[in-house]
């Protein structure tokens, strides 16, 4: 508000220059051959600690310079950085053709039958090569899907940023890191820099205790030494006679535990619920009736959780989602009139689409890749597809985005389009690996969405978002088939330098599926479910309990030790409120949080290419 009392217009800056664009560029050349290295040793992919391990680096390069970067500058490269680095665009045809030479996919037959466009012949493993003329049809379909993809995602970028930013301004806790990052690097001064620095420095040894120590020793020796096991401390051999089918265990990830510093008690408190109804007492209930037939004593709490999410919640999370988004409207019209209301009035000053163009470009992405995956897969009804790309892809990043925006974790509903194909009862294989623009395990849209507000928190314009999207995902891409190739050349994948832990499993589980050994939506647990949902939500409003409906659905979506992790984050920051007060950690948790992570991702970039160093002494020597 100004002297008269009315709203200041924002005053929005240019984010891509030059300088972020050799930032983005940098990542594609130099960050992203030790993501792709970390994914084929661990099967993990740490895009966000590498994102802030570069930009330190790099805002201190330019910093020397005599004229560092701006915010603006700082939050593109920040953004283009885990776009143009996350890409497994490549890596993921290596996997088809290790899916389809698998042996459970060879002696079921399955291998016969998997289509061209999904993965060639079986000679392309023994020349391990992508310039081959039977890899095209494969590349183009898949290239044809992520255009389709950043076009849908894009337009449920803008669409929740107008619902869930500009309308209702919910707080995305995690991006409020992301923005104190950036003002932080930017402006080097004042006492944040002072916490910023001591926290990056908790960060880098904690990390090294964590991902140095296990990532180096083998890479040296051959021989993982974990003094801190990752991703959660195990716990279930402490509860199983007691509370047999129960999983529990303590997260060990310092994002989930520092997420748990800056977020509302009520939503964390929230989140402990939602998981340890299910995943908890839910689990020994199932055991206890006789249900949970495959939970045997000694069962891991990665096994109890996805085991259970298999056999008996997947079709309730469906529905907790559902509830999630539905509820809110119908107890609180108000703020989804007033967004329907500023959909239709589209700023094109701020994000320069119309409300017309983009679901122009929502449904073309969307509709065009279920007709692609119809011309490919002609028999499998082209109505389920639709409702699967053009409508759950839709209903997830709505609900995943305001998830973000108030907790900041997204809702993750696994095994839904498994459960949509074995519902319509169709035979064939091919319908498995249609390329229809789908959500994955953090939605795209509702990711777009958070990188809005943080441009939105450091005043860069939001069109910078989006080019920032397309031309890091362009680059990505391109650098991706350099490296991948050369690794691949290396060493096959999965083999002792490339040990791919997690295709064995992924692998193993899409066969189970595609043999109907698995069944997953129950119509009589998924009803029940809503209902529940809606006496929840009924106590929230009316009694004013300090619960978040929201809060619960995440945590009924995840594992334990997550739910607990964020319960020691909400600990450690009443430690923090006692020692130095309230308005000292409301001011300085968010840098708190910025320096840890920005620490934890130098440790872990720098160990990740002491390791790569160490494995090339390996292979010269072999």
């Amino acid at each position: 508000m100004n002297a008269w009392g009315k709203p200041v217009e924002k005053i929005y800056e240019r984010g891509l220059t030059i300088r972020s664009f050799l930032g983005i560029l940098y990542a594609a050349i130099i960050v992203q051959p030790a993501m792709i290295w970390i994914y084929f040793t661990t099967g993990n992919l740490i895009v966000s600690l590498a994102a802030y391990a570069s930009i330190f680096l790099f805002s201190e390069f330019a910093s020397w310079s005599g004229k560092g970067l701006t915010k603006q500058e700082i939050f593109i490269f920040l953004f283009g950085c885990s776009v143009a680095t996350g890409s497994l665009f490549f890596p993921t045809l290596i996997y088809n053709l290790y899916f389809k030479r698998h042996p459970l996919t060879v002696s079921t037959g399955i291998s016969q039958l998997l289509p061209k466009w999904f993965a060639p012949s079986l000679k392309l493993w023994r020349i391990r090569t992508f310039v081959h003329p039977e890899f095209i049809l494969p590349i183009m379909v898949y290239l044809f899907a992520m255009f389709c993809g950043v076009l849908s995602n894009l337009a449920l970028g803008f669409l929740t940023r107008e619902l869930y930013i500009v309308e209702e301004n919910l707080p995305f806790p995690l991006q409020q890191v992301d923005a104190e990052i950036c003002k932080t690097l930017a402006e080097r001064k004042g006492k944040r820099l002072g916490v910023f620095i001591i926290c990056a420095l908790i960060g880098i040894v904690y990390g090294a205790v964590v991902y140095a120590i296990p990532s180096i020793t083998y890479a040296a020796l051959n021989l993982r030494i974990a003094l801190v096991p990752l991703p959660w401390i195990d716990l279930n051999f402490l509860i199983e006679n007691l509370f047999p089918g129960a999983s529990f265990g303590i997260s060990t990830e310092p994002s989930i535990i520092a997420l748990g510093l800056i977020l509302p008690s009520t939503v964390t408190i929230s989140v402990f619920i939602g998981s340890m109804t299910l995943y908890f007492f839910g689990n020994w209930m199932l055991v206890t009736l006789g249900l949970f037939k495959e939970w045997t004593p000694g069962m891991n709490v990665q096994n109890a959780w996805q085991r259970s999410v298999l056999h008996f919640w997947a079709g309730p999370n469906v529905m907790l989602a559902i509830a999630a988004g539905v509820l809110p409207l119908i107890f609180h019209p108000k703020p989804f009139i007033n967004s329907i209301k500023s959909l239709l009035r589209f700023r094109k000053d701020v994000s320069t689409f119309s409300l017309k163009r983009i679901l122009v470009m929502y449904f073309f992405g969307t509709v065009s890749s279920v007709f692609l995956s119809h011309f490919l897969v002609p028999n499998f009804p082209l109505w389920i597809l639709l409702l699967l790309s053009v409508g759950w892809t839709f209903l997830l990043n709505l609900v995943s985005a305001r998830s973000l925006g108030i907790t900041g974790m997204a809702i993750n509903i696994p095994y839904v389009r498994e459960g949509a194909i074995l519902a319509s009862g169709y035979s064939g294989y091919d319908v498995w690996f249609a390329p229809i623009v789908f959500p994955g395990p953090i939605p795209e849209g509702a990711s777009l969405c958070a990188n809005f507000k943080v441009a939105d928190l450091v005043s860069t314009y939001p069109m910078d978002v989006a080019k920032t999207y397309i031309l890091a995902a362009s680059i990505g891409v391109i650098f991706n088939f350099l490296y991948t190739q050369l690794f691949w050349s290396i060493a096959p994948v999965p083999s002792s330098l490339f040990p791919a832990p997690f295709w064995d499993i992924n692998t193993t589980m899409t066969i189970l599926f595609l043999t109907k050994q698995i069944t997953i939506f129950k119509l009589e647990w998924s009803l029940p479910t809503f209902i529940i949902a809606t006496i929840i939500q009924s106590l929230i409003e009316f009694l004013h309990l300090p619960l978040s409906l929201i809060g619960m659905v995440v945590g009924a979506t995840s594992p334990i030790p997550n739910s607990i992790g964020l319960l020691i984050g909400l600990s450690i920051g009443k430690i923090l409120e006692h020692f130095f007060g309230k308005s000292w950690l409301n001011e300085h948790k968010t840098s708190i949080v910025a320096g840890l992570l920005t620490g934890e991702g130098v440790i872990v970039t720098l160990s990740t290419a002491i390791s790569m160093i160490l494995k090339s002494f390996w292979i010269s020597a072999a």
